[in-house]
């Protein structure tokens, strides 16, 4: 293990054992416990006729125990992982672990751990203000939790902001904003998909075996069937991979580099559902894409021991096929770039007057460039419209994320747009500004990460 490997294994250990320390070793066997057996009741069921991604457990993003299980599991169990969803835990608990021994002494810390312990299926309002409480640690900062509903304000209403920060003479209030991870229009569209894609898949297998298919849909995908879909791929392996349009379809058909995944195959096991299979069979690994792969494994091992989980690895492939997939209908662009003037005007509201504060917004970028293109023009004219005048707030952050596994390691994004009444405002933070930072991290002022994205598949 490398200087840079032990260091990030001790921050995530750290935010591991902030965690445990606080609900104890013998409740952590026991959620543990009660984890694991969930996802060996899952792989029990395993039958290597059918697709292997459809019967793996998936750890789901908002549940506490898969963030403490996935930290526990980190450097330590290298057979034991969920790629996908690990590098987005780790990005958290490095971030926050790094500053774990001074946020154990920050006033009214554990009311926050106790609430977030507690709620384990929607942990992300407390892990996102433990984020935004280390961020001002590595800034130099003071920081107090403010219990909630403590403040009476003037008009006998009790209400709270987050945090408390101090920096010698400035003292203001801070407020932390949770964006869904996604629109709800966004996870109704995935279900459609998923649905269209069982059968898709299952077509695909026999007629088009070893290829994928690139499908922009033109209406909203729950108006789309299956067998209309499964129509135009056949149309698609009729044009030999020129692109065509059937309907409110339109894609083309490319084949898999077989030769190139075989003889990968040929030397190394490769872990089911991970950026190094999705490499193997689209040519690269695209976190701003939405795809499905399919696969048929000749042959599967567990390596390790049987106390390792989440080890399924194919050893060979008898069959594979994919689908990379988008909707351009206005609908579905309009659903899914939301802006966060409502998420604002809800932090705003929760400032006390008697000293100024801020706001900060986080919300994760799943859905692609140009939803965020579209978003980021909606939170400008919107935000920036937004009137605060009679209130102490300073400005308003709001912090964009990607994550970026990868097929050997993994990299992180962030984008701050600062809606401020002050000049200079992102000068409250002199060390840092991003809020992910573990340790020194590059910025890059005058874009946005998505724009680097749009910029880095151009340049290919």
């Amino acid at each position: 293990m490398d200087d840079v490997d032990l260091v990030e294994r001790a921050r995530i250990k750290a935010f591991y054992k902030l965690l445990v320390d606080r609900f104890g070793e013998d409740v952590w066997a026991e959620r543990k416990a009660a984890y694991v057996k969930r996802i060996r009741e899952k792989e029990s069921t395993f039958n290597i006729r059918l697709p292997i991604e459809s019967q793996l457990f998936i750890p789901a993003d908002d549940d506490i125990d898969w963030y403490i299980l996935a930290s526990y599991l980190a450097h330590d169990f290298p057979f034991s992982d969920s790629t996908y969803s690990s590098r987005r835990v780790f990005t958290y608990a490095m971030a926050i672990g790094a500053v774990a021994d001074q946020l154990r002494s920050v006033p009214h810390i554990d009311t926050v751990l106790d609430k977030m312990l507690a709620n384990n299926n929607q942990p992300e309002k407390q892990l996102f203000e433990l984020l935004t409480a280390s961020f001002y640690l590595k800034n130099g900062y003071e920081v107090s939790f403010i219990p909630e509903n403590s403040i009476t304000w003037p008009n006998g209403k009790k209400k709270s902001p987050d945090l408390l920060v101090k920096f010698g003479d400035l003292e203001f209030y801070v407020e932390c904003k949770r964006a869904d991870k996604q629109t709800k229009y966004s996870l109704s569209e995935e279900v459609a998909w998923a649905n269209i894609w069982t059968q898709l898949s299952h077509h695909m297998l026999k007629a088009a075996p070893w290829s994928t298919v690139d499908l922009t849909f033109h209406d909203q995908v729950a108006d789309v069937s299956p067998d209309e879909v499964i129509k135009f791929v056949g149309l698609a392996i009729k044009a030999g991979g020129e692109r065509v349009r059937a309907g409110s379809i339109s894609g083309q058909i490319r084949a898999i580099d077989k030769k190139s995944l075989k003889h990968h195959y040929k030397a190394f096991s490769v872990r089911a559902n991970s950026p190094q299979h999705e490499l193997l069979v689209f040519g690269d690994v695209d976190s701003n894409e939405r795809r499905s792969i399919a696969t048929i494994a000749a042959q599967v091992i567990r390596p390790g021991t049987n106390n390792d989980i989440l080890n399924m690895f194919v050893k060979d492939v008898g069959q594979c096929v994919g689908a990379q997939w988008r909707c351009d209908h206005e609908v579905s662009l309009s659903l899914r770039s939301r802006h966060f003037k409502g998420l604002v005007n809800d932090g705003v509201n929760q400032i006390p007057s008697d000293r100024p504060g801020v706001v900060h917004v986080w919300f994760e970028t799943r859905d692609g460039v140009e939803i965020e293109e579209l978003r980021r023009v909606k939170n400008v004219d919107n935000i920036s419209s937004f009137d605060a005048s009679d209130t102490t707030v300073l400005g308003v952050f709001v912090h964009a994320v990607n994550y970026y596994p990868f097929e050997d390691n993994y990299e992180w994004a962030e984008t701050v747009q600062d809606f401020s009444r002050i000049p200079d405002l992102m000068d409250l933070f002199p060390l840092q500004t991003l809020m992910l930072a573990s340790g020194p991290a590059t910025a890059v002022e005058g874009t946005t990460h998505w724009a680097q994205d749009k910029a880095a598949k151009v340049s290919q």
